[in-house]
């Protein structure tokens, strides 16, 4: 006889739920940005104070002419945007070096990456610790004017205006005397910027990267002489860095990065205080999928700050000006782009234009190590820029880094 068909209900399966992370994170940025932008304005700082944080790090990054906050994906993310530490596979360790104005100007860039987790999927936290020195060496100090020996530091004779020919001295060196100053007679100290991040990342879903940095600043400046010691200035100071990389498409990758969201303070022993304003970055990455062995990678990055607009910038508006005329508070920007070709893995060539300075780069990777290099020419885009000259009395900055992954 017939078995009537007795329908079973089929075993629930679990169904994960789409993370509501990215439409409040998105919010929360676009809130940020507005509330930040209107208080901007107000703020009193100091244009230049941050000036060593901006030079950037990492030779591929560089090399791609800054368009990183997007597409960073290794330890130098901890500089571009922390979030995207959540992009590593592996622990990693990274070392940067470069030389520029005739090695006057000695800028290294260290950082230790590591993933707490073995997996790319689910929540992936990554911490990361990474130290910054922008170094100025052999600075010539010359003893205080009260300190100067007649006849032996100076030629002590005040002149006779009508015969020009030195008479009886005064025991003061006066302006026009001839000084006799030579190597002995000066004592070269230097001038150093140190910048310590600790970073920590986490992903939420699949698609969006959150990340922080916490940096702290330290600064030394020499000073003068007093009699027979020597007298130099130092500033510490603090700031928070914080990003978000959302992948829109397994190619496409937006960013958005807040430097010095908290406006840097950096206290000095003087009693002097400087703070650095924040900044933005808007970033975007793609990549072409051209063959098997073949992959290009377009990015673009668009920096903004409220530093007060400048001639060096490619667009701005200049909210506040000064006794001189010079913008005081304003909204200005850059553009960063780079393009970044890579053969099967190993071998990859990049250019791009940071600002108003052209980029090269190569770079290679032999299974867990790494090796770029970056050519940075000053101003190659800067000669129609009223109030500049150009950069032809500026050489080449040429970047090296190094990459292990363990």
């Amino acid at each position: 006889m017939p078995v009537p068909a007795v329908p079973v209900a089929a075993s629930p399966r679990a169904v994960r739920p789409e993370p509501r992370v990215p439409r409040l994170a998105v919010v929360l940025a676009l809130v940020l940005a507005a509330v930040l932008t209107a208080a901007a304005p107000a703020l009193a700082v100091d244009k230049y104070a941050g000036a060593f944080l901006r030079v950037g790090a990492g030779a591929r990054a560089v090399g791609m002419g800054g368009a990183f906050a997007a597409l960073a994906d290794d330890a130098s993310a901890t500089y571009w945007n922390p979030a995207g530490l959540t992009q590593l596979p592996l622990r990693q360790v990274l070392y940067q070096h470069s030389e520029q104005f005739g090695s006057a100007v000695n800028y290294d860039y260290g950082a230790l990456a590591w993933p707490l987790a073995d997996s790319l999927s689910g929540p992936r936290p990554t911490v990361a610790i990474s130290l910054v020195r922008l170094g100025v060496g052999d600075i010539p100090i010359t003893p205080e004017v009260g300190d100067l020996r007649p006849g032996v530091d100076f030629e002590d004779g005040d002149g006779d205006p009508s015969t020009n020919l030195p008479t009886e001295g005064n025991g003061s060196w006066d302006a026009g005397e001839r000084l006799f100053l030579d190597g002995s007679s000066f004592r070269l100290e230097s001038a150093n910027d140190w910048a310590l991040f600790l970073s920590y990342a986490r992903r939420f879903g699949g698609k969006l990267s959150a990340g922080a940095s916490l940096k702290m600043v330290y600064r030394t400046l020499p000073g003068y002489y007093e009699g027979s010691s020597f007298t130099s200035y130092s500033a510490w100071g603090a700031g928070l860095d914080a990003g978000l990389t959302y992948a829109a498409t397994p190619d496409l990758q937006l960013a958005f990065v807040a430097h010095d969201l908290t406006t840097t303070y950096m206290s000095w022993d003087t009693g002097a205080r400087e703070h650095v304003s924040p900044s933005f970055d808007l970033g975007g990455s793609y990549r072409l999928r051209l063959a098997a062995d073949h992959a290009l990678t377009l990015a673009a990055d668009l920096p903004f700050n409220f530093d007060g607009h400048t001639p060096d910038q490619y667009f701005g508006i200049a909210a506040d000006r000064g006794a001189d005329g010079e913008p005081r508070t304003g909204f200005s920007g850059t553009v960063h782009a780079g393009i970044e070709y890579w053969y099967d893995g190993l071998f990859a060539l990049r250019t791009g234009m940071m600002g108003r300075d052209l980029t090269f780069g190569a770079g290679v990777r032999y299974k867990k190590i790494g090796a770029d290099y970056a050519a940075v020419f000053n101003r190659a885009f800067g000669t129609d820029v009223a109030g500049f000259s150009g950069g032809s009395n500026l050489d080449v900055t040429h970047r090296i880094s190094g990459s292990y992954s363990f």
